[in-house]
């Protein structure tokens, strides 16, 4: 159970690693690699068990734990079978996440391309909005400058 444990966060970790920059194809083909990793693996341990099993088998044969040596055979080919199983199923279900981790990232890049496209456009509002309004004070400045200067030469004139 703790090796089925380890393997389906392996195959988690690896899918949120792969989700970070990339597109929806990628993390798919991510999924679809891991879950042939792990499909392999069940493939493994349950020709292992079979081999195991009936190893154990033959050392029993012809002894007093004959018996018993059949049973161990047939819990450790039946244990590599489950184990099979239960990774085919993590493959599936890694597929499975991987398709709902490729959408969640083609709608979070879309979001950004919208959330980048509207603050261009207010950026773009803005710095004309603040074109306007700096070209509205320099031209009162430049006024109101004139004027100071006016003033400026008449009380200078009257010195």
């Amino acid at each position: 159970m703790w090796n089925q444990r380890v393997l389906a966060l392996a195959a988690a970790s690896s899918l949120a690693v792969a989700a970070w920059g990339c597109d929806s194809g990628q993390v798919e083909s991510g999924a679809e690699a891991t879950a042939t990793g792990l499909k392999k693996a069940g493939a493994a341990a349950e020709s292992a068990g079979k081999a195991a099993g009936e190893k154990i088998k033959e050392a029993g044969k012809d002894t007093k734990l004959e018996k018993a040596a059949e049973t161990t055979g047939a819990v450790v080919e039946k244990g590599g079978e489950k184990t099979k199983e239960v990774l085919d199923k993590t493959g599936e279900k890694v597929k499975e996440a991987g398709k709902s981790v490729g959408q969640a990232v083609d709608k979070a890049g879309t979001k950004l391309k919208e959330m980048e496209s509207k603050a261009g456009e207010k950026l773009k509002e803005v710095e004309s909005k603040a074109g306007e309004k700096l070209k509205d004070v320099k031209e009162k400045a430049a006024g109101e400058l004139k004027s100071l200067e006016q003033k400026a030469e008449n009380l200078l004139k009257k010195d």
